[in-house]
């Protein structure tokens, strides 16, 4: 039996990019059938061995590092978008082809459109993840009308076999586009880890979790997108009574800049008791802030597609108090997830806070069941497994 030699390629070494590639090796580690190879950034490696042991991953004999330099990565990254779309394209038919790749997993789709089409040619099966396409089916503008355009052309140009679309309700008009690609929807994959009470109550400790207030939680990385502007703004308009009976948990890295903003507006509401958790948190960790968590708060600004927040939240059986628009508010009113607010404005939030303060978030547990299934490690993995092999 011929093995499947298969190339994942990646480019980015932060935010979802090292989760997405410690599944997939994890799912192919000691397969005997399949020769694994990871193309990108050489800090990868650490971040693989630094979080090992937390997340019980495995790096099978059957997977090859093929480190890309910081240095040439850097100056990679400096070049405008059109540039890097070519060279880091041009980089993977290389790789490819120097390890005799039978198939190659392109792991960011979003802006390598222009290298597909003007490029060097794959002589390869090649499947992609498409995270965020940045347009809706009715965009008009010149800009959306151009990625619509071009996206068309891709899929087209015989270049990609599979594309797997995170954004759900993009996959029918995709699939209009008269192509030989397959269209493939895939989940935002998290994975559940079992938390003991004893970790649950040595974390409370650690950080002085009260257990006498409702805990919101925001989590992920902590950036203007989040909404917690909003959500201070909305905490100020609220009595001192209502205040006493909150917490919010905060639960991620933020940037410098940024967190000087949000501790300014924490100042001004001094009543409201603030768990800063910020910074890198092992997976454990994560997974207990939702557990202990009673609503997880998706109030993002202009953001449409979707969020493993939101999976998360399902996965710990939480209500979310969330943004009303995008695929995140659509899921959450579909499926009783939780509570939808326009998420900028300030009354809005503050009225529906109070609400939850009082007689809490009606949700359905069997439907937060039913998502998290759906969204499941496992569901990931086999999807794009079944396409590739």
């Amino acid at each position: 039996m011929a093995l499947h030699r298969i190339l994942l390629f990646d480019t980015i070494t932060d935010g979802h990019h090292p989760d997405y590639l410690i599944h997939l090796i994890g799912f192919y580690s000691g397969n005997q059938e399949v020769e694994l190879f990871v193309a990108t950034g050489e800090s990868f490696k650490s971040q693989f061995d630094a979080r090992q042991k937390d997340e019980n991953n495995q790096w099978g004999d059957n997977v090859t590092f093929l480190g890309i330099p910081t240095d040439q990565l850097n100056s990679i990254h400096s070049k405008p978008i059109y540039l890097r779309s070519i060279i880091e394209w041009n980089m993977l038919v290389e790789t490819a082809k120097e390890i005799k790749a039978s198939h190659v997993l392109l792991m960011y789709f979003d802006y390598y459109q222009l290298g597909i089409l003007i490029g060097k040619k794959a002589p390869f099966a090649v499947s992609a993840i498409y995270f965020r396409p940045n347009f809706s089916e009715n965009d008009q503008g010149i800009y959306p009308q151009i990625k619509k355009w071009m996206l068309s052309k891709v899929l087209k140009s015989g270049q990609i076999q599979n594309l797997f679309c995170l954004v759900h309700a993009l996959v029918p008009y995709m699939k209009e586009q008269k192509t030989q690609t397959q269209i493939i929807p895939i989940c935002d994959p998290v994975k559940q880890f079992e938390v003991s009470n004893p970790e649950i109550s040595e974390f409370r400790n650690k950080f002085k979790i009260p257990t006498d207030k409702k805990i919101f939680l925001n989590f992920g990385y902590l950036d203007d997108r989040k909404g917690m502007e909003v959500f201070i703004d909305a905490c100020a308009t609220l009595t001192k009574d209502e205040l006493a009976k909150i917490c919010l948990l905060l639960a991620g890295p933020v940037p410098e800049y940024y967190e000087k903003i949000i501790e300014a507006k924490l100042a001004q509401v001094p009543e409201l008791e603030v768990i800063r958790c910020y910074g890198y948190l092992p997976a454990l960790e994560v997974q207990i802030c939702f557990e202990i968590s009673d609503v997880v708060l998706i109030l993002y600004q202009d953001f449409l597609n979707m969020s493993s927040v939101l999976i998360r939240a399902a996965m710990a059986n939480k209500p979310t108090f969330a943004t009303r628009t995008g695929m995140i508010g659509e899921l959450v009113s579909r499926n009783n997830l939780g509570l939808t607010v326009d998420a900028t404005s300030i009354n809005e939030v503050a009225g529906d806070l109070t609400k939850i303060i009082q007689n809490g978030i009606s949700y359905s547990e069997d439907q937060l069941k039913r998502v998290a299934e759906e969204n499941s490690l496992y569901s990931f993995l086999s999807t794009i497994d079944q396409a590739i092999r």
